[in-house]
């Protein structure tokens, strides 16, 4: 009797790890932002770097309007940044699709239609949402990256979803939008469990 027990809770516990057998962890190991031009700075922070089966890994992304006026920054989804992917090129032609970063505020946005549980969006509308940034202000926004969402490790870069920008903005009262798009590079690592 003992021996039957004891088989049925090594057999339950080898099932209990067979999801994560075979499976890789990635660690995000630098994160670079190049000059852009423009009137932002953007900062890419590293909240957690590694995007294992406990958690994500988050990365925090600000960008500071370094005018002396006010700008109107315009985007999709969820101000200021919208939807943001990593994409293996920086080609913007590029049509593969990324891997998306994830933000909690997808799920709360009235603009997208999004399921938490697969980290997926239905539908994003195409309702263009503009706030002022006023001059030295910084508005930010934390990205959560999942290990199961990454195909492989290597360098990638951050755009917007579904067009590359990660914002448009505008001076006060002019209709004349422009495209902002900095150069963001993440590099992941990834690790084999056995």
């Amino acid at each position: 009797m003992r021996r039957r027990a004891l088989l049925g809770i090594a057999g339950a516990s080898m099932a209990g790890l067979a999801g994560c057998l075979g499976a890789t962890e990635y660690t995000v190991t630098d994160v670079r932002v190049g000059s852009a031009s423009g009137p932002f700075g953007v900062d890419v922070s590293l909240v957690e770097p590694d995007a294992v089966i406990e958690h994500p890994a988050r990365l925090d992304v600000s960008v500071t309007n370094q005018q002396s006026d006010p700008l109107r920054v315009r985007n999709t989804g969820i101000w200021p940044f919208g939807l943001l992917e990593l994409v293996r090129s920086p080609d913007t032609d590029n049509p593969w699709p990324g891997t998306l970063l994830w933000t909690r505020r997808y799920e709360e946005s009235q603009y997208i239609e999004a399921v938490a549980e697969g980290r997926s969006l239905d539908r994003v509308r195409s309702t263009p949402l503009v706030r002022t940034l006023e001059p030295r202000a910084t508005a930010s926004e934390t990205y959560e990256l999942h290990g199961d969402d990454i195909d492989e490790a290597g360098t990638r870069y951050v755009r917007g979803r579904p067009d590359p920008p990660l914002l448009e903005y505008a001076g006060d009262g002019s209709d004349e939008w422009t495209s902002f798009l900095p150069e963001i590079e993440v590099e992941l690592e990834g690790t084999d469990l056995l």
